[in-house]
């Protein structure tokens, strides 16, 4: 009968995902303090898939510093087993980088002068208010040469904070490592004041059997609480 109200149900399966398999990245601008390391930049690289953000520092901005960060990132990113079939970044690339990310994927470029198009800028943003966070709760007495030291926890505690886009039950971390282990890797607060272990073949007679120092990120490296920390320094 016409007009006869049914209660038919259609449903159709569209992938509309466009972004798979897909990296953005970026760089922040230079930092206040140079590093003992000598670096004063950050690469920020976003995983689309997993909604992951790297991060590496970078001495500079130039052709050689810039290839060789992005290969690390690029090389974490393969470790974990993820695929990378597209980059997308701005327009501010020389041509030996074209090349080497053609190799590698396909390259795509934001248009000139629309940088919101780039992902990885709202990843810069994300990850630099989580720094700051850390940054403000450092001891006055850290010295701030070692900050880009903190980065390797920064990036850890980003990324469990971050939800995953391909699988929304899971964080970033949990979809590029799997789950994260307390037990294996305590977290500290960053830059908190922490005594150093001296073992006994180093040290003199009478002397203290711990410096005081900084604790700076726990080791995926290690089990349990073997953690990086860092030796007061006058």
């Amino acid at each position: 009968m016409l007009g006869k109200r049914n209660r038919d149900v259609y449903i159709k399966m569209v992938d509309t995902w466009e972004y798979k398999n897909t990296i953005y990245s970026d760089q922040t601008g230079k930092f206040p303090v140079k590093s003992r390391a000598g670096n004063r930049y950050i690469m920020v690289m976003v995983h689309i898939d997993s909604n992951y953000i790297l991060v590496e520092a970078m001495k500079n901005k130039t052709d050689g510093e810039m290839i060789a960060t992005y290969q690390k990132l690029l090389k974490r990113i393969k470790r974990t087993g993820q695929k990378v079939e597209k980059r997308v970044l701005d327009n501010e690339c020389s041509d030996r980088m074209k090349e080497l990310i053609r190799d590698e994927c396909l390259l795509e470029l934001c248009p000139p002068g629309i940088h919101q198009r780039n992902i990885a800028e709202v990843a810069i943003k994300s990850f630099k208010k989580h720094f700051l966070s850390i940054l403000a709760g450092l001891p006055d007495d850290f010295p701030w040469s070692f900050w880009d030291r903190l980065l390797p926890q920064t990036e850890t505690t980003l990324n469990l904070l971050r939800q995953s886009n391909s699988t929304p039950t899971v964080s970033a971390f949990a979809h590029m490592h799997g789950n994260f282990d307390y037990n294996r890797m305590p977290l500290a607060p960053m830059g908190c004041p922490i005594q150093v272990h001296v073992k006994s073949k180093v040290r003199k007679t009478f002397d203290f059997h711990s410096e005081p120092g900084f604790y700076l990120f726990t080791s995926p490296d290690h089990y349990r609480v073997q953690n990086n920390v860092m030796k007061k320094t006058k």
